[in-house]
């Protein structure tokens, strides 16, 4: 079985010695412990524990061209691994365990997706304190939406094409969904535009 703790992943495999020994360089790590040890106990052992992480020592290859993220590229690195795919974004890098014969870009871009709803997670919860408006209750990427946002009565749905834009556009969209939202006229929305983005002419809304 599988265990997660702060964001690593533990396979935990019983053995027949009466200690416990983490192995492996970065996560996903293998935990061998005696048969009578519970979940429990494992994870307390664990986080007082923890594994000394030496990704960078454990053989991985590069897949042939950058992938990008809010217009930034990152190396991607892929590391060999028999458990569930599993995905960090460092600072210049994004590291991928996964299993022989997974296809590497269709993972990055499930994964890409969860990045870009988190995004517009904490996009929308900026511009409803700034504007004091907390009507909208649910967000959606729309996989075959050709524009930016659609509104569908107290929802936004957002194009995944906006993994796409920088962060400063991107928060700029949703933005200018709120002030659809709302009902501000053209008038309006540009006095807001120009308020928090006076640069806000050169993006495509």
């Amino acid at each position: 079985m599988q265990i997660e703790i702060d964001h690593n992943f533990y396979e935990i495999v019983s053995w027949n010695k009466d200690y416990i020994q983490v192995q492996g360089t970065s996560s996903p790590y293998r935990v061998y412990a005696p048969p009578y040890y519970d979940i429990a106990s494992l994870k307390q052992y664990i986080k007082l524990n923890p594994p000394v992480h030496k990704g960078e020592d454990q053989s991985y290859s590069y897949l042939d061209s950058p992938y990008y993220l809010f217009k930034i590229p990152y190396l991607v690195k892929v590391f060999p691994t028999v458990t569930t795919a599993v995905i960090q974004l460092k600072s210049s890098s994004i590291c991928v365990y996964q299993r022989k014969n997974v296809n590497t870009f269709k993972l990055l871009k499930t994964w890409s997706l969860e990045l870009l709803y988190n995004e517009l997670i904490k996009s929308v919860s900026y511009w409803e304190e700034q504007l004091d408006n907390y009507a909208i209750t649910r967000i959606h990427l729309s996989k075959r939406s050709s524009l930016n946002y659609k509104i569908k009565g107290d929802e936004i749905h957002f194009s995944p094409q906006l993994i796409d834009f920088d962060k400063e556009q991107v928060n700029l969209i949703v933005l200018a969904a709120f002030c659809k939202f709302s009902k501000k006229s053209r008038k309006e929305s540009e006095a807001i535009y120009n308020l928090y983005f006076p640069n806000w002419r050169e993006f495509n809304l």
